[in-house]
This record gives C-alpha cells, structure tokens and sequence, in this order.
C-alpha cells in the first residue's frame, strides 16, 4: 500500500516549534519544508507549501415548471385551536 504524503513547511515565529525530528533521525528547524501523512494537516505549526485545490461546483438547471404556473394561490381556510381542559385537582 502506498502512503500518500504532503508536503509542509515548519512555521516560524509565534505558534511554531523549535525543530521536529522525522521518524529517520532527521531534524528540521523552522521553515524547512518536510513530508508528511495528510493526518498532520491542520496542525498550527505546520502550513502547507502547495494549498488545497478547490473544485467549483457546477451550476444546477433551473427550470420553471409551467404548470405550477397556471394554478391560482388559495387562502387556508382558518382552523381554530380546541379548547384546553382545566384540569380539576
């Protein structure tokens, strides 16, 4: 199985880390650029280099249905409430 990664860079000044070790040993110092499994972003001391591609979404079909068009609008006719019972302790 393949292990999709992305890459990051360390972010530097307020929020960031002093250095992150990867899993091989390999240290890495604010602004290098490193790696990573997708489950990493959103860190805050990470950002990502490429950012995430948004897809627009096609527009839908409107269209007037004709016969929705000829029926004339009615009033509901009022409905009034039922009494309440008191009840009787």
């Amino acid at each position: 199985m393949e292990v999709i990664e992305l890459k990051f860079r360390l972010k530097k000044g307020k929020g960031s880390v002093s250095g992150y070790t990867d899993a091989t040993g390999v240290t890495h110092i604010p602004g290098d650029i490193v790696d990573l499994p997708p489950s990493f972003d959103g860190e805050a001391w990470l950002e990502r280099v490429y950012p995430e591609v948004v897809v627009a979404a096609a527009p839908g079909k409107f269209e007037p249905i004709a016969a929705a068009l000829d029926v004339p609008l009615e009033a509901a006719s009022k409905r009034h409430a039922r009494p309440r019972k008191k009840s009787g302790f």
